[in-house]
């Protein structure tokens, strides 16, 4: 089964309708540099906070310094949004931590300051890293129990494999997370015996058919661009073999927008 993402998105937002119509919320979104998946993404969460009706500003500069990021964070802080979103990846040499850390932990919508991080892993706070809470929306619709399967997790990125990897660990459910550091052996054995993978490690179409077993349940939460448009880490062959497939676009991707726009409520 191939998986809508925008189905689940739209019953998402028609929940938080009533949540949007109650207060005038304020979202900012920051870009640095032309990231076309970045771009792509701001461009969803502006339609979403149009159909909730949520101003949201689009600021987007070229910068050559951590610094000069910092202080257009710290601006538009200033202006006392409810929410700020950094887009990431940042251009090479701009110190992603630092720069998310003048996010102000209250406006933390992303769950990517330390500050917000900690909270979540301490479970201090209602709000869970977005594309954490999107894979935790498709178990949960799809009715999956993840007690008893093999899990494994590739990537262990900040936006995808780390929070992913905290939620489990908050929930004690068992994985194994695989990077570019586990032998390759390990790999193949793990992925080849896997009932569940969720992969973000952005190499377009890296994992293939003859990787998997039937009946997988594959969770793509990968993006990158190839050849100009948007592919996931996942091949779409795959789907053959998968018992659930989340495609990209389209998959985990509209999903995440709108539990991003849930942590605004939160």
């Amino acid at each position: 089964m191939i998986i809508n993402g925008s189905i689940i998105k739209e019953v998402l937002v028609e929940e938080m309708l009533p949540l949007a119509e109650a207060e005038a919320l304020r979202v900012c979104f920051v870009q640095f540099g032309d990231d076309m998946a970045s771009r792509k993404f701001v461009d969803i969460k502006m339609k979403v906070a149009a159909t909730l009706g949520i101003e949201a500003d689009y600021v987007t500069e070229n910068v050559a310094t951590t610094d000069e990021a910092i202080q257009l964070v710290q601006e538009a802080a200033a202006q006392n949004y409810d929410g700020i979103v950094v887009q990431l990846p940042l251009p090479a040499g701009i110190d992603a931590e630092r720069v998310l850390n003048a996010i102000p932990y209250e406006m933390d919508i992303d769950v990517l300051t330390a500050m917000g991080i900690e909270a979540f892993q301490q479970g201090r706070t209602e709000r869970i890293p977005p594309v954490a809470a999107a894979i935790e929306t498709i178990l949960k619709v799809y009715k999956i129990s993840l007690l008893g399967l093999q899990i494994v997790i590739r990537g262990k990125g900040k936006l995808v494999g780390e929070p992913i990897m905290m939620l489990f660990d908050r929930t004690d459910i068992a994985y194994d997370a695989i990077d570019i550091d586990t032998p390759a052996a390990d790999q193949q054995a793990l992925l080849r015996d896997a009932d569940i993978i969720i992969s973000g490690v952005g190499i377009p179409h890296s994992l293939t058919p003859d990787m998997i077993k039937d009946g997988v349940i594959l969770i793509d939460a990968g993006t990158s661009e190839q050849s100009g448009r948007l592919a996931g880490d996942i091949d779409p062959a795959c789907a053959a073999k998968a018992s659930l497939y989340t495609p990209v676009p389209g998959g985990v991707g509209p999903i995440t927008v709108a539990c991003l726009f849930r942590n605004l409520f939160l």
